[in-house]
C-alpha cells in the first residue's frame, strides 16, 4: 500500500486538481485549506503520510509555519513547497528549511507527479531503513544468547555434539580461535547456518557476556551501509535529523557480525579495514575519533579470493578478516546432524505454537536423512516450521506431512501425485511448484479444511489462520520466482518494502528459493 500524500493550499480548485492527479496514481490523498486543518490531518505522528505538498502563502500561518510543525512530529516526511512565479528567494528558502524540492507556478502536472514520486520513494526507503535499524538493535544481547532454532548449537551443543561430530569440530576451533581475538572469516554455502556458528564463536570467547550485533551487508547501499556500521553526525546529510551511533559503538565490549560481507562497496571496505587496524573511526560528519572494542566476525557465501582477482574485494582486507578461516559445511556433508537437527528444530516450532512435537515414524526419518537439503539449515527449518503450524493431534509426523522432494521425479513428499485438487507444492530452496493430476484426493496438511480443529477463542484461531497462509502465500510467490522479491512483489501487487516486512515477519528469507546456480545479482537484489 503507497504511502499517503497530503496536500495544503487554500485556493479549492488547485487542491482538487492535484488530488485527483495524484489519486489517477494509486495514491491515498488528503486536503487542506490552512496550516490548522493539515496539522490535525496529520495527527501526532504523521498518519501514514510520506509526502506534504503545500502553498508558501496562506492566510494565517504560512509553508514555513507548517514545515516547522510537522517536522517535530515526524522528522522524515519530504516536503514539497509550491511558490508563485518570481518567488527564488522564497523557495531556496524553503529547502533551508527542509523541503526536499520546490515547484514554481505555474508548473506542469507530469512534472508534479515525478516530483511526487521521486519523494516518496525517498521517504518509504528511510522508513525502511529506520524499520531495519529498529530490528537489528533489537538483537543486541547483553546477556547470554538466546535459544532458537539459528542458534541451537550455540547453547545445546554440549549435548548435541554427543551425536554431531562436525559441530564437536566446530567448537574445538572456535575455542582455539579466542586466544587473540583475531577476526574470523566464516565460509559455507547459504543457509549453512553461519550466523549460528558466529554466535558459537561469541560463546566460547570472553565476550560471551557482551552485545551480539548482527548486520546483512547485502541489504544496505554503501551510504545507508556507512552510516549503519558508523553512525552519523546531526546535518551530515539530508535526513539526518539527530546525531545517530553506529553499530560499532553500539556492539563495544562484544561482537559485530557482519553477514554477506562480499558484497560490501570497495569503497566501504577502505574504512573497515582502518578501523580493524587501528580501532578507531569516525562517525559519518564526524572529525573526532571514537575507539572502538569490538571483535569483527565476518561471513560469505561467494568465492573472495576470485573477487580479490577481480578487484571487487580489497586483498589487504581479505588477508585481514582471513586469519582465522572456519568453513561451515553444507548439510548434506553433515549426515550425523540431519536427524538430531530435524528433532531440535521441531521440537522448538512446536512448542512456540503450545503444542508437543509427537516425534517422527522411522519412514519419515529415512526421508529426511536421505534428502540432500540444498537450501541447507535454513530450508530444513523451513520445512520442519510448516508442519509444526499445520499438525493436529498426538500421531507421530508421516512422510506424507512433510514437503520434500522423494527422488522420484514430479513427486513431492506431503502432496501425493494424482491429487484431485490443482496444489501448488513448495519443494524448498528454490524447487519449482509441482501440481497434482486428477484421481485420489491429496492427503491436506490444513486442520481448517479437514474438518479438525484446536481450541482457542476466534481472534487466537483466526490469527494462527491468518499467519498461516501469509507464510504459505509467500514461500509460494517466491518459489514461483525463484526466490526474486521484486518479481514476487509484484505478482502480489504489493509494494516491495511491505513485501520484505512480510518476510521479515514470518521468518522467510528470499535466498532459500534460488535455483542452483541462479544469478547472483537476482539473489542479492532478494
Amino acid at each position: 500500500m503507497k504511502t499517503k500524500v497530503l496536500i495544503v493550499d487554500d485556493e479549492e480548485s488547485i487542491r482538487k486538481l492535484l488530488k485527483s492527479r495524484m489519486e489517477r496514481e494509486g495514491y491515498d490523498v488528503a486536503t487542506a485549506s490552512n496550516v490548522d486543518e493539515a496539522e490535525k490531518a496529520f495527527g501526532t505522528n504523521g498518519n501514514g503520510i510520506g509526502t506534504v505538498v503545500t502553498d508558501l502563502k496562506m492566510p494565517g500561518r504560512d509553508g514555513f509555519a507548517l514545515m516547522k510543525s510537522l517536522k517535530e512530529k515526524n522528522a522524515y516526511t519530504k516536503y514539497i513547497v509550491i511558490t508563485g512565479h518570481g518567488e527564488k528567494e522564497a523557495a531556496v528558502q524553503s529547502v533551508k528549511y527542509g523541503a526536499t524540492d520546490y515547484l514554481e507556478k505555474p508548473f506542469d502536472l507530469e512534472e508534479f507527479v515525478h516530483t511526487v514520486k521521486r519523494c516518496q520513494r525517498e521517504y518509504a526507503l528511510q522508513s525502511e531503513n529506520q524499520d531495519l535499524v529498529a530490528r537489528l538493535e533489537a538483537r543486541i544481547e547483553r546477556t547470554e544468547p538466546k535459544v532458537d532454532a539459528h542458534t541451537w548449537y550455540t547453547s545445546k551443543s554440549d549435548a548435541m555434539a554427543k551425536a554431531n561430530e562436525w559441530i564437536t569440530v566446530l567448537k574445538r576451533e572456535s575455542a582455539r580461535a579466542d586466544a587473540e581475538e583475531p577476526s574470523v572469516l566464516i565460509l559455507g554455502e547459504s543457509g549453512t547456518g553461519k550466523e549460528g556458528f558466529a554466535r558459537q564463536v561469541q560463546a566460547a570467547s570472553r565476550r560471551s557476556k557482551g552485545p551480539w550485533v548482527a548486520v546483512n551487508c547485502a541489504n544496505f547501499n554503501e551510504q545507508l551501509l556507512e552510516s549503519e556500521l558508523f553512525g552519523h553526525e546531526k546535518g551530515a546529510f539530508t535526513g539526518a535529523n539527530a546525531t545517530k551511533r553506529g553499530l560499532f559503538e553500539i556492539a563495544k565490549g562484544g561482537t559485530l557480525f557482519l553477514d554477506e560481507i562480499g558484497e560490501m562497496d570497495v569503497k566501504l571496505q577502505a574504512k573497515l579495514l582502518r578501523v580493524l587496524q587501528e580501532k578507531t573511526f569516525r562517525r559519518v560528519g564526524g572529525t573526532a575519533d571514537i575507539e572502538t572494542d569490538v571483535r569483527v566476525v565476518a561471513a560469505t557465501n561467494v568465492n573472495l579470493q576470485e573477487k580479490v582477482a577481480k578487484g571487487a574485494f580489497r586483498e589487504d582486507l581479505y588477508h585481514r578478516l582471513s586469519r582465522v578461516v572456519m568453513e561451515v559445511p553444507p548439510l548434506r556433508a553433515r549426515t550425523t546432524d540431519i536427524v538430531p537437527m530435524a528433532k531440535f528444530f521441531a521440537n522448538q516450532a512446536f512448542e512456540a505454537r503450545g503444542k508437543h512435537f509427537p516425534g517422527f515414524t522411522p519412514d519419515s526419518e529415512t526421508a529426511i536423512q536421505n534428502y540432500a537439503w540444498p537450501g541447507n539449515v535454513r530450508e530444513m527449518q523451513n520445512v520442519i516450521e510448516r508442519v509444526a503450524l499445520v499438525h493436529v493431534g498426538t500421531t507421530p509426523i508421516t512422510p506424507s506431512n512433510l514437503t520434500i522432494p522423494t527422488g522420484k521425479a514430479g513427486q513431492v513428499i506431503g502432496f501425493p501425485t494424482g491429487g484431485r485438487a490443482n496444489l501448488s507444492v513448495v519443494q524448498g530452496g528454490g524447487g519449482t511448484p509441482t501440481t497434482g493430476t486428477t484421481g485420489t484426493t491429496p492427503t491436506n496438511p490444513n486442520p481448517a479444511t479437514n474438518g479438525t480443529t484446536e481450541t482457542g477463542s476466534y481472534m487466537e484461531m483466526k490469527k494462527q489462520w491468518v499467519d498461516a497462509f501469509e507464510k504459505e502465500y509467500l514461500v509460494n510467490t517466491l518459489t514461483r520466482h525463484d526466490g526474486n522479491v521484486s518479481a514476487a512483489a509484484r505478482e502480489a501487487k504489493l509494494d516491495r518494502s511491505n513485501f520484505l516486512r512480510l518476510l521479515r515477519r514470518h521468518g522467510v528469507k528470499a535466498q532459500d528459493f534460488r535455483k542452483v546456480g541462479a544469478d547472483e545479482e537476482i539473489a542479492r537484489a532478494a
